[in-house]
Order: structure tokens, then sequence, then C-alpha cells
């Protein structure tokens, strides 16, 4: 679910089927209900159902989370509001920090204290005491996190009984490791949208078996893999970046299908645009997230969000300059074009100025482009910048391109990536639009345009499996510890993550296991993967190796310790066709032409119908290939061949 389109693919086992309808942001079920209605799809068919959704996303955003309050120790009551030292801004002494999701009169202190070894130094006072507290300050949702709980839960849990009737979060549940703020912070994230979550996934449940759905539907988590509705509800925290998840590894599949496992992909939807980096067939995940400025340490999927996407509208500033986004026109009204009450110039309005897309075409089968109204719109902003429209137009586009292009070097520049030795994945309505001069920018070698590029985020979701993520701090010194204790801390997690897939009635076939190091006295950690069978030898060895892949030097001489330890399940990964099921009785593709300004010069360019390429077919920009879900532009100079599994596949002429 975007911001402006929601996205369907139906896999009849056959073929995929494709859909786009206007998101319903007061209500994100009507857009699904309205999408299985053009799809004609059969609810009592349906063997799986997998969601992508923005609902905790935007609760986090908007600040329409639950009342929750916050139990902690005694003494640390202001552990949200004093957060880390690090300054939002480093050069700029008045930046606000965000406030905290539960301000400090919702904070409840109780009466207890473990130790950093798991002693209780202090025994928890009477629970019904604290939960008298709690109750006197009207709670939707109550967030306990006490001190050095991952060790010794008993006294949340006790807290937890204690409440009764309530929902209720434990920091030793949803994320049992240690720094403080971090785990305070992501257990009031998980609290505050848990009801708000909880409630939108019952009513899409009742709303689908109602229609006769005979299955619990999934959702995408923000670390990759899906888990049941009922499990993301009691973990709404792991859904935080659901959407742009379901994006990254959609693309990582398209990649590595293709024969370019490692890409830079982006999804450039109504309202953003989401950057990743695609390594070895798989997206790079972290522990570390941030949702609006707050810290969550959950796994997630690593992306780059930047506010230019088809719905971001362009405006002058005080200085007289072009801007573009990140406030964006988003579904309701939506850019002029859509001719649904929006005035502003969008990207998206530029399209159609320029000649990019048909004016005849409708988009996603449901809105036809006024593009009358795109110009009217554009017109007002080129008389105050005192530039002709398509000026303005081809400005917007280029302010636009070059946000994108910073973002994309977030991703791999930044991280010591070489552009030059990755493939340029471009998704999402828009993205292919920019395909051209963004490769060109990061000296690309190839670009991939996936056959369904704007609703590669939902085939994404039925390329997930089940997956559950699990972790818990136990400080090891590899320089003393046994095989024997690194494999006892991993199979005590193994165990608790087999517990969870079977409970969503899945087995584990993928076992993928992890621990956090670091040279002793670092405040921070490196995630390295470990073998099936990892000694203190083989893992050191393995952090010295990511050390110096992202420091660009590694110390032999100092002692490492492990400080959590972690293993992501998978349940099996599932099979998704790769036909589009179209006729194949006429071989010959379906080309027309249309005058569009591309390099800023007016130029005739080939238009192809996309269902009308077939593999082996080749043709050179400039040009644009059209879909239901998507406009791809091809410059002058760029050569294109349709592979095997109908992607394009662009390379410099």
């Amino acid at each position: 679910m975007g911001g402006t389109f929601t996205d369907f693919v139906l896999d009849d086992g056959e073929r995929l089927h494709v859909g786009k309808v206007p998101s319903t942001p007061r209500d994100q079920s009507e857009a699904v209900e309205r999408g299985l209605i053009q799809l004609d799809v059969e609810p009592r068919r349906v063997e799986r159902f997998v969601h992508g959704t923005t609902v905790a996303t935007n609760a986090v955003l908007e600040r329409r989370g639950a009342r929750t309050v916050f139990v902690t120790t005694d003494g640390v009551r202001d552990l949200l509001e004093i957060a880390r030292q690090n300054r939002p801004n480093l050069y700029d002494l008045f930046a606000d920090r965000p406030e905290p999701l539960v301000p400090r009169d919702l904070v409840v202190e109780a009466a207890e204290r473990v130790s950093a070894e798991g002693d209780v130094i202090r025994a928890l006072e009477d629970p019904a005491k604290v939960a008298a507290r709690v109750r006197a300050l009207s709670p939707e949702s109550v967030a306990v996190c006490l001190l050095f709980s991952f060790l010794r839960p008993d006294h949340e849990r006790a807290i937890r009984d204690a409440l009764e009737g309530l929902p209720v979060s434990l920091s030793s549940e949803v994320l049992p490791v240690f720094r403080e703020y971090e785990r305070a912070n992501t257990t009031c994230l998980n609290a505050y949208v848990g009801p708000v979550i909880s409630r939108y996934l019952k009513a899409l449940s009742e709303r689908l078996h109602a229609a006769g759905l005979p299955v619990e539907p999934e959702v995408m988590r923000s670390g990759g893999g899906t888990f049941t509705a009922s499990m993301a509800a009691g973990l709404p925290v792991h859904t935080l970046l659901s959407g742009p998840a379901a994006g990254a590894w959609g693309a990582a599949a398209v990649g590595a299908a293709a024969g370019y496992p490692d890409l830079i992909a982006f999804d450039m939807g109504g309202t953003s645009t989401d950057a990743t980096l695609i390594e070895d067939g798989r997206a790079r995940t972290s522990s570390e997230g941030e949702i609006g400025g707050l810290p969550f340490a959950v796994s997630s999927t690593e992306i780059h969000t930047v506010g230019a996407g088809g719905g971001s509208i362009a405006w002058r500033d005080s200085g007289g300059s072009l801007r573009v986004g990140p406030r964006s026109a988003g579904a309701d009204p939506g850019p002029a074009c859509y001719g649904l009450g929006g005035t502003e110039p969008t990207v998206t309005d530029t399209y159609s100025a320029l000649g990019y897309v048909d004016p005849g075409r409708r988009l996603g089968e449901s809105i036809d482009l006024d593009v009358e109204a795109a110009s009217r719109a554009i017109e007002r902003l080129a008389s105050s910048l005192r530039m002709s429209m398509k000026e303005t137009a081809r400005g917007i586009v280029s302010v636009t391109e070059s946000a994108i292009a910073k973002a994309l070097r977030v991703v791999s520049v930044e991280r010591g990536r070489d552009p030059r030795r990755y493939a340029l994945l471009p998704f999402g309505g828009a993205g292919p639009l920019h395909q051209g001069p963004l490769s060109r920018a990061l000296q690309c070698p190839v670009v991939i345009v996936p056959r369904h590029p704007g609703v590669l985020s939902a085939l994404g979701l039925l390329a997930a499996p089940i997956a559950v993520d699990v972790a818990r701090t136990r400080v090891l010194d590899l320089g003393m510890a046994t095989a024997g204790e690194l494999e006892a801390a991993w199979a005590e997690l193994e165990k608790e993550g087999r517990d969870l897939l079977s409970r969503q009635g899945i087995e584990a076939s993928i076992v993928t296991r992890s621990a956090d190091c670091r040279y002793h006295g670092q405040a921070f950690e490196l995630e390295v993967a470990a073998d099936e069978v990892a000694s203190p030898d083989s893992l050191s060895a393995a952090f010295h190796a990511a050390h110096r892949d992202r420091y660009g030097y590694s110390q032999a001489e100092e002692a490492i310790e492990a400080v959590t330890f972690r293993v992501r399940l998978e349940g099996p990964v599932p099979g998704v066709s790769g036909s589009s099921g179209r006729p194949t009785a006429d071989p010959s593709p379906r080309r027309e032409s249309r005058t569009a300004v591309i390099d800023g010069v007016e130029q005739d360019c080939a238009v192809y119908e996309r269902d009308t390429l077939w593999p082996g077919f080749t043709f050179e920009g400039p040009a644009l290939v059209e879909s239901l879900d998507s406009t791809c532009l091809v410059l002058a100079g760029q050569k294109v061949e349709v592979d095997e599994a109908e992607n394009l596949i662009i390379r410099e002429g």
C-alpha cells in the first residue's frame, strides 16, 4: 500500500495478474476490497494472502497512536527524555529533538532493581500497586521496560499479570537486548502502534473472511519475510517498514533471477523514493532503524528514503529557487492531472506536460489523465519563476533526479560501494522514467526494468517466506569463550525461533546465525554472519574482515567481544509464476510514435506497448515503453534487450 496507489499481484499458478487502485488513507481495507473486485478474485480459492501495510508507519509519523503509559525502573523516569547525547544536526545548536512517544507525565516508576549480571538487587514492589498507578492514567496501551530485564524478565511479567485486560508490551519479549534507551523506545513504539494495527488487521481479516477468504492474512516484516496477522498484531513494531521492505526483497528476487545479484534499487512511488543496496541476492538489513527521528532496534531492511515521488509538490522558495517535495499531493486529491481537485504542480504532472505519458491512457485502469489541468498547475509556478511551462517542467524533473541520485549515493558510495560494479533496478510507478539520467550519474553498467515495475513491491510479498528473527544479549570475550558457549547461545535462540514458526504452521528450511561483535572498548557493534559450526577463532576472523570492509582497517591485536546473538529462521521460499500470460499468436511488437521532451529537446520517439515485447527483442532509444503499471523512458544512446523473464535489460550503446 502506497501513499497514492495500492498495488495487487495475483498468481493463479499459471500467470500473473496485476492491478492498481487509488489508496484509501481513511481505511486502507477499502482499497484492498476494491482491488480484489478489479482482479475478479474468488476469495474462497485464495491459498495465500500477503499484505504490505503502512498503518503502523503512518500512526507514528502522524502521532495517531494509542495513549501509552511507560513503566520503568525507579530512578530512570527520564530515560525517554534524555535519550542519547548525539545531536540531530552536528552544527545546528538549536535543532529540535523529536518528542518522545510517551510524555513524562505518563511514566510510572516501579521500585525494583536487577544488576548487570542478572541478580536481583531489589525485589519488585507489590505489582498490584504498580498496576493501580498505571490504571489511574487511563492508558490504552502499556510499555514495560525495566533495567536488565533481558537477563531476568520475572519482574516485567509480574507487572503484565497485574495489568490483565490491558495490552502490554514487555521489552524482554519485544527486544531482549542491551542498551536501555533503544530497548525502551522500541517497546514504546510497539505499544504505541499496537492497538491501531490490531484494530486494522482485525477489520481487514473480518472483511476478507466475510468475502470468503479461507486463510489468515500474512503481513510483510520490516526485515524481510512475513508473519501471520495474529502475530503481527502482537509485535507490530516489526511492520514499521513493511511496505518498503517488500519492494527491496522483490527487487532482490528479480535481480538474482536475471543474473544480477548485486543491485542498487530504488522504488519511486507517489509520495517518496526508497533506495536500497542489494548484495548476493539479498537486501541489506540492520538492527538499527529510525522512524520520525525515533530509533528502534528490531531487524529492518536498510532503506534510505527521500521525499521525491510522483506526487511531490513543486514550489518556489523564499529565495526564488525551484524546490520539489517533501510535501506530497498523496492520493486525495492527488496530482492535478488526476482531475480529482488537485491544483498544485507535482512531478507526475510534468510527465504529461513533457509527453512521457499518453494523455488518452488511464492510470491503473481507474484514473483518466487531465493534461490541461496539469499544464495549468505548472504554468502558475512557471509564472512565479519567470520561466516557460516546459522549462519549469524540465526543472522539476532535474531537481527530483538530483534528490534521488543523492539517495542512491548514500546507500552505495557512502558505504564504500562503487556504483559502477552494480546494476541499477528502478521500480515503482515512476522509477523507470528516470532510469537514464540516474544510471548515467552513477555510471551503472546495466539497468534492469522488471516486467511489472509499478507493482514490484506486491510481487515481493508473494516471493517472501514466513520468517522470524530472534536475538538476545549475552556478552562473551571471544578470547576466552568456547565453541560450546557459542553453540549454546545460538541453540537457545533457534529453539525459540522454531517454536514461533510452528505457531504459524511452518517448519524452518533456512536457519542463519549471526552475532553483534566489537573490539573491547568500542561503543557500537557490527553484525557478523556465523558458519553453521562456528568457533571463537572463526567468528573473530569474520569480525576483523567485516571491520575492514566497513571502516578500512582492522586491529588484530585487540580483544573481541560477542555482545548479542541472533538467529533468523525462514520457511520454504514460495514459487512465483514468471509468465505474464500474454497471447502468443502475434509476435510483432506494437509500435507507435509520439513527440516528447527528452534531454531538453523535443523529438519524436518510438512508443512500445510492453505487453507486445517478446524475449529476445531489441531496440534503441529514444523510446517510451508503456504498460498498465508504469512507463519506461529510454534515452538516445541506450540499447534495450528483452530477456527471458521479460525484463528490459538496458545498456549504453
